[in-house]
């Protein structure tokens, strides 16, 4: 594997960094997060990253189309 693929895409850095500063500064402790949050609300989340994971692939896309017309 190259170095590049081992390392998570920039805009994935970029919404982790920003999770973690909006919990530090409400005084969330990422650990009882984890064990609060119901499975419901768990999988709405993943439900919700996906689907931000595909707007974000298909604007990508979209962005290179346009630069390559």
């Amino acid at each position: 594997m190259s170095e590049s693929s081992k390392q998570p895409p920039l805009n994935e850095k970029l919404v982790e960094v920003m999770v973690q500063t909006i919990l530090r500064k409400n005084g969330v402790k990422p650990g009882e997060v984890k064990n609060n949050i119901p499975e419901e609300q768990k999988k709405m989340i993943r439900e919700m990253v996906e689907d931000l994971k595909k707007q974000v692939a298909d604007f990508q896309q979209n962005q290179a189309k346009d630069k390559s017309e």
